[in-house]
């Protein structure tokens, strides 16, 4: 980080220290001289007037020269969507932080006279809109124009600016592979043209779109980024990192509901993610974008994958960014030893967008740069995988925060997933990954959020994407990490309550109306507190949960939001503190003082290694629903192939149900029990493999 420009100040006032503060005064002149002498010069496009072609464009030229260092940014070149102000407020810190002087460039033909010597070509496209996500549009052949140009140094352009701006047409390009050696394949250069099956006019457009997609797939996706992909429009970062794209949304039945989406464009994703797959049998891959619902989430974990959110425009420069890496000590971080536990209620407010890849970039909607922030404890969500590609970006939210911002990672740092779903073959690249990232930023705290499948179940392409966390993997997964709190939100659960497993401390939160609640009337938010607080015994503990929290102004606050901001959250809480009954027992605290009472409360100090022998060779994960009315799916992993037996019993040992008697696989592993016919009550289900023994209840209630 640059010295400021601030004047030196005296450090001593008498006698000899007077000659040693002249001297730091005059080191740090020489500091500040150098550090001006080697100011970082840097191209800023602004296309607030530019056609949307030329915005295309502009993104994937910052994601090929960003590639060998940070030397263009972008302003205005794709809405921001969730703070206004996000691109010049990073252009005025890296500049007055980092020492960068921008070139500013509004003209797009002089962008490319800037860069013509680092453009290779042109690859052109029928630029035709059709349809994406909610206010925005893409051209689906520019799409891949931008992907090829990607792999090759290419801008995609229409034929006539392409011409216009004096670049030579070519029918054809070489589009090699950089990562694993698979042969060069010579491509299109000109997608527009009528001979291509994508433009075959006597077919229906998504019949034509879709033959397009077919066949980058073929052609293509075997020459891009083996380990991460999209599946949203282009962007700067995924031509950066040169990963194939694969934009299912558009105009279809359902848009982008995941559950809605045709059949033939599932088949589409499915065969990207087995590729994925295929190509990371041992590691977690990753993939970006965003669709709803949040069940793709869950799929896309049974292949190994690890999710993020939609990305920010200039990822590509923030990655590329020269930036101190060092571990990082978030300032409200402390422990069990650190803090008095009281007879009161400790009140924990979370930003749950962690998630989100892009909140970041965009100063968490802009909250982070609220006048207020700091006033109430708040414990932000993050992405730690975005940090990684971001140290600068890391390194100013650590350096501007206060004592009352803490800092909570989605349930992996790896992105928004399930470690539960993880196989074993991915286990120890996930626990890797995830380790090295919660000591580079120093953040042991995690948030996690169970969305319910339709109607409890939902089976999807042959996988149950299940209600409820695989408890006991989980645990193993957190433990293995060496996590110290995970906050659950899981409304398969009944009750509000801590539990450990494998040494890791899970503290459930049920659906009472204080997560991701109703904030457009603050005094019914803070009744809803004031109501779940009642009748807790104390020390109480409450976890409540808002989605997003942006700037003071971002607008109206209708009814049915759950978003917040900074100023609100602090009258909130002034109307709890206010409380004739309650408010002098209510302490607001950080997630990190949070998790030190919760752990000295149930005198928790520290992680207890998982068991070991015959019982770290299969886990038994759980069961579900439970308690069940007639049909429960039991579950189980196994580290590595074994004889096993899986039956159920009431409670006077009698086996109801042989589930399973057999040699089976390493893996995760479901079966389906029918208790119709059974009486309502208590029973157990017994896993036993050799002489290692496993009990689970189950309740079954009609």
């Amino acid at each position: 980080m640059a010295v400021g420009s601030a004047p030196c100040k005296k450090l001593h006032s008498r006698g000899r220290m007077k000659k040693r503060s002249s001297f730091t005064c005059l080191f740090l002149l020489l500091v500040l001289n150098a550090a001006h002498a080697e100011s970082m010069q840097a191209v800023l496009f602004d296309g607030k007037n530019a056609a949307d072609t030329y915005r295309l464009a502009a993104l994937t030229l910052a994601g090929i020269v960003n590639r060998d260092g940070a030397e263009l940014y972008l302003a205005n070149v794709r809405e921001a969507w969730s703070y206004a102000e996000t691109d010049e407020t990073w252009e005025k810190l890296y500049h007055e932080r980092g020492g960068v002087t921008f070139t500013r460039i509004t003209s797009f033909a002089d962008l490319v006279e800037r860069y013509r010597s680092r453009i290779k070509g042109v690859i052109t496209y029928e630029p035709r809109r059709w349809g994406n996500f909610s206010g925005q549009s893409f051209f689906w052949q520019g799409e891949y124009a931008a992907l090829i140009g990607g792999l090759t140094g290419c801008l995609p352009l229409p034929e006539a600016t392409a011409r216009a701006l004096g670049f030579a047409l070519t029918d054809s390009v070489l589009v090699e592979d950089a990562y694993d050696g698979d042969p060069p394949v010579r491509v299109p250069a000109r997608l527009e043209l009528k001979s291509h099956p994508w433009n075959d006019t006597s077919q229906e457009e998504e019949r034509r779109y879709l033959a397009l997609v077919d066949w980058g797939l073929r052609t293509l996706l075997p020459l891009c980024n083996p380990d991460k992909c999209y599946i949203r429009e282009i962007t700067d970062f995924t031509i950066h990192q040169r990963m194939f794209q694969l934009n299912l949304a558009g105009d279809p039945p359902g848009g982008v509901n995941f559950l809605a989406l045709p059949a033939a464009r599932v088949e589409l994703l499915e065969r990207l993610l087995t590729f994925m797959q295929n190509k990371n049998p041992d590691r977690i891959f990753h993939v970006y974008g965003w669709m709803d619902p949040e069940p793709l989430v869950q799929w896309i974990a049974t292949f190994g994958g690890a999710f993020h959110e939609t990305l920010q425009n200039n990822l590509s420069w923030h990655a590329a960014f020269p930036a101190e890496r060092r571990p990082l000590v978030p300032p409200a971080q402390t422990g069990p030893e650190q803090v008095q536990l009281e007879d009161k209620y400790y009140l924990v407010f979370v930003s749950s967008e962690g998630d989100a890849s892009n909140w970041a970039l965009t100063f968490q909607a802009g909250a982070w740069l609220s006048p207020h922030r700091g006033s109430v404890p708040i414990s932000w969500g993050w992405n730690l995988h975005l940090f990684d590609l971001c140290p600068f970006i890391a390194r100013y939210y650590y350096d501007t925060a206060t004592a009352n911002d803490g800092f909570v990672s989605v349930m992996s740092p790896l992105g928004y997933v399930y470690p539960d779903l993880w196989d074993e073959n991915v286990w120890p690249d996930a626990v890797g990954q995830t380790r090295r990232l919660m000591e580079a930023f120093g953040i042991r705290d995690f948030y996690a959020y169970k969305h319910y499948a339709p109607n409890g179940r939902l089976f999807f392409r042959g996988v149950d994407l299940y209600n409820s966390f695989d408890f006991n993997r989980l645990g193993r997964f957190l433990g293995d990490v060496n996590a110290q709190l995970t906050l659950l939100y899981d409304p398969q659960l009944a009750n509000q309550y801590p539990t450990t497993r494998y040494g890791a401390l899970l503290y459930n939160h049920v659906n009472d109306g204080t997560f991701y609640g109703d904030t457009g009337d603050l005094d019914a938010m803070a009744r809803r507190i004031l109501n779940s607080l009642k009748g807790k015994a104390k020390p109480g503990f409450l976890l409540a949960g808002y989605q997003r929290f942006f700037h003071d102004d971002h607008g109206s606050w209708p009814a049915g939001t759950a978003d917040l901001s900074v100023e609100r959250l602090g009258q909130v809480v002034q109307k709890l503190q206010s409380d004739p009954v309650l408010g002098k027992e209510i302490e607001v605290v950080t997630i990190e003082k949070f998790s030190a009472l919760l752990r000295k409360k149930l005198s928790w100090s520290g992680v207890v290694a998982a068991p070991t022998g015959g019982v770290t060779d299969y886990h038994l994960l759980g069961s579900y629903p439970n308690p069940f009315n007639s049909r429960a799916t039991l579950c189980f992993t196994l580290d590595r192939p074994q004889r096993l037996t899986l039956a159920v019993f009431d409670l006077r040992g009698r086996e109801m149900l042989r589930v399973m008697d057999e040699e089976a696989a390493a893996g995760t592993h479901r079966r389906t029990i029918d208790a119709a016919g059974w009486p309502s009550g208590v029973y157990i289900a017994r896993l036993a493999a050799g002489p290692a023994l496993q009990t689970l209840k189950l309740i079954l209630a009609r």
